[in-house]
């Protein structure tokens, strides 16, 4: 488990990048490395055979989360835990095939009002660049290469000058690496406000995001706040609620920019900027290859986007009798985004680019309705928990988005200020539905043998009808050797504990109604024309993860010293 003092040591503007190098057998890794980007997150290696589907399932306080991860604040966590094994995960078992992480946010804790504050500043910067010729270099390599025609290009007589290599030691020359890279600052501030009494505890948190990306154009902001509230209405029945609101704004104008590519490229004597302040370009040279100005494309370049997120969380526990829990909870996670693309005209001679617009606007929302019962009684050294409960979820999204070039001036970004017949327009909608049935029992005797066992039934409307039911089951058995009475007397053993596991997990993610026929389109003499998309596959079903597990657990002079191995097979 990772808790929130490991969290609070590390600076971090993601809760999965909280979890690097924070617990074993799980890979973090930050693939695309804007700001604002979740690191990715793999345990255990991949788990599923379905391209793009390999991220765990989020888990935050009891409900699976759908939404960005980037999102979340990392300060409102007050612990995250990863089921690895198939044991442990099958009570998941619809979307669990890749892991779980499940992510408990802070709570009030009873006491007086306290006000706290956290708060960050630091910088980034590239740490290595990739060392590149200078102009003296370049030349020299090039007339290397091709003598004939360095002669009567870079070493030939110019205005009256006759240039040899060494006058490329002595013009002005850039290394592009340093033009579009930068000094970032970032800084992270959280408020905190929590208290209660023995009925009603509260936290109420709100924090803010600036993160400034290494290369110009990029960047990433955070507005966030979030209150939880657990209530204590009488002897038998106890609410609860869980309510965020999240605001972001992403910039990135590297990508579809190629910048980094033409920074790399882009000749040693070109220079960024002009006397003027106006951006450089190539002029004509022996290659007749030319790239456009990486820092302008970032400066001038308009791509960025936002999003609103809310979260709510209300949940009710009652107590029907001695050790007898009914606990009914209702999720519901609302988002909206929008995108913003301009990419601006200009003509160099040697370098044109036409003007281009699009802008698109997507929502979605999902919500879960969670029933179930849980039993715990004590009968002498056997202890037994059962869980038995239903699940519900249905999620819905749309999309718009349209384009046009050719814009008559570059200060006018808005999509009807361009070329009326070069306009384009697309739509999607869909949704989705998980119906759910599962069950635990928690077997415990003497605090010596232990048995889990779970089962899982998931109904998904990724599948057809004869298809669409999937079961999960999984068995856990752990012995504690150290509270065996040959062990009783054995100081330095604080914890010894074996464990194995069995479990079957899965997948649903083979994309919507992939069973069923969808229809495409493509131009034609006579119009739009329409055609099967697909074949059609009925017998299409769950992607299903069989996984084996078996563990060591050693805590040794006080707990001083911790040991925990595992092994395991999945297939």
């Amino acid at each position: 488990m990772v808790d929130n003092k490991k969290i609070e040591k590390r600076i971090t503007t993601s809760v999965t990048g909280a979890l690097e190098g924070a617990a074993p057998g799980v890979q973090v890794n930050n693939t695309y490395g804007e700001p604002g980007s979740a690191p990715s997150i793999r345990i255990r290696g991949f788990g599923t055979l379905v391209s793009g589907a390999s991220d765990p399932l989020y888990v935050v306080d009891g409900v699976p989360f759908d939404g960005n991860m980037a999102e979340l604040n990392s300060n409102d966590i007050e612990s995250m835990s990863i089921l690895k094994d198939a044991a442990s995960a099958a009570l998941y078992g619809n979307r669990a095939a890749n892991g779980v992480v499940i992510i408990t946010t802070k709570k009030g804790k009873v006491g007086r009002a306290q006000l706290s504050y956290d708060g960050s500043f630091g910088v980034q910067h590239v740490t290595r660049t990739i060392p590149m010729m200078d102009a003296y270099e370049f030349v020299k390599l090039q007339n290397e290469m091709y003598p004939t025609v360095v002669a009567g290009s870079y070493l030939m007589n110019y205005e009256g000058k006759q240039w040899t290599l060494d006058d490329y030691k002595n013009i002005p020359q850039y290394n592009w690496q340093d033009e579009i890279f930068r000094t970032a600052p970032m800084h992270n501030h959280q408020i905190n406000i929590s208290g209660g009494s023995q009925n009603m505890k509260y936290s109420l948190s709100g924090g803010s995001l600036q993160q400034d990306g290494i290369v110009f154009g990029s960047d990433f902001e955070r507005f966030s706040f979030r209150v939880n509230m657990d209530n204590d209405i009488n002897k038998w029945l106890t609410t609860g609620l869980r309510a965020s609101v999240a605001r972001t704004k992403q910039t990135n104008s590297v990508d579809g920019s190629g910048a980094i590519y033409n920074a790399l490229n882009q000749l040693p004597e070109v220079p960024a900027r002009n006397p003027d302040g106006s951006f450089g370009m190539q002029t004509e040279n022996m290659y007749g290859t030319y790239f456009s100005n990486p820092l302008s494309d970032l400066i001038q370049n308009e791509n960025y986007s936002r999003s609103t997120q809310v979260y709510v969380n209300a949940f009710a526990d009652i107590k029907l009798w001695k050790g007898l829990v009914f606990r009914t909870e209702y999720a519901a996670n609302y988002n909206y985004n929008t995108g913003y693309r301009f990419t601006p005209s200009y003509d160099y001679e040697f370098f044109k680019q036409q003007s281009s617009a699009s802008r698109s606007a997507g929502n979605g929302s999902n919500w879960t309705l969670k029933t179930y019962l849980t039993y715990n009684g004590t009968f002498g050294k056997h202890n037994v928990s059962v869980m038995a409960g239903h699940e519900a979820q249905e999620n819905n999204w749309e999309s718009l988005d349209g384009s046009r070039t050719n814009f008559l001036f570059n200060s006018v970004h808005e999509l009807n200020a361009g070329d009326a017949t070069t306009a384009k327009a697309n739509s999607s909608r869909g949704s989705s539905a998980i119906e759910s049935y599962f069950g635990r029992l928690n077997y415990n005797f003497a605090d010596r043998y232990l048995l889990t066992a779970t089962l899982r039934a998931d109904g998904s409307s990724s599948f057809a009808k004869e298809s669409r039911w999937g079961w999960f089951p999984s068995v856990a058995l752990a012995w504690k050797v150290n509270n065996e009475a040959f062990l009783k007397d054995v100081e330095a053993i604080n914890s010894l504990k074996l464990r194995l596991g069995w479990g079957v997990v899965g997948n649903q993610w083979a994309g919507s109604y992939a069973y069923g026929v969808t229809m495409a389109s493509a131009a034609s003499i006579w119009g739009t024309g329409f055609y099967a998309g697909n074949y059609p596959n009925r017998s299409l079903k769950w992607e299903e993860t069989n996984s084996y597990n078996i563990g060591l657990d050693l805590a040794l002079f006080d707990n001083r010293v911790e040991l925990i191995a595992d092994a395991y097979y999945k297939q």
